[in-house]
């Protein structure tokens, strides 16, 4: 029986962030086992009398929010890494893309949110990052087969 969707592997999600020059490179997040992208969109309530006791939306109002997390093994002669960190430290903004293994991708502004490292006598040195959009983000479609 033939499958109805093109499923694509979890590993091809790519993270990835700017290098800072003028016109970026964007480095890749070395040794990511798991990332997640999740996208929030606030509502604005303007229920009131006049609902007749259903919930009404302000259309286009609230705010969009974009954050991406992961975590893998962390490799200390990554440059993307070591900039990850250093943002966070720094309270600086990072430009960063994640790609799907279908093509699409999001690009923007973020801020580090959450940086960990944790080590296990029996273990690689594993890392977590959690990083949210500042600004618009832009969404780029996959091309078209």
């Amino acid at each position: 029986m033939a499958t109805t969707i093109e499923a694509k592997s979890g590993r091809q999600f790519t993270f990835k962030i700017s290098d800072g020059e003028a016109i970026p490179t964007f480095l890749t997040i070395g040794g990511l086992k798991d990332c997640k992208v999740q996208i929030n969109g606030a509502s604005i309530d303007i229920t009131n009398v006049a609902s007749d006791g259903w919930k009404e939306y302000l259309p286009g109002g609230g705010s969009m929010e974009l954050s991406i997390s992961g975590n893998g093994i962390f490799d200390s002669l990554t440059t993307g890494a070591r900039k990850l960190f250093a943002a966070l430290i720094n309270r600086e903004y990072i430009e960063a893309q994640l790609i799907s293994g279908h093509g699409d991708s999001f690009v923007g502004t973020f801020v580090v949110e959450n940086y960990s490292r944790n080590g296990s006598v029996d273990a690689a040195e594993t890392f977590d990052v959690s990083i949210k959009s500042s600004g618009p983000i832009s969404y780029i479609p996959a091309p078209t087969p």
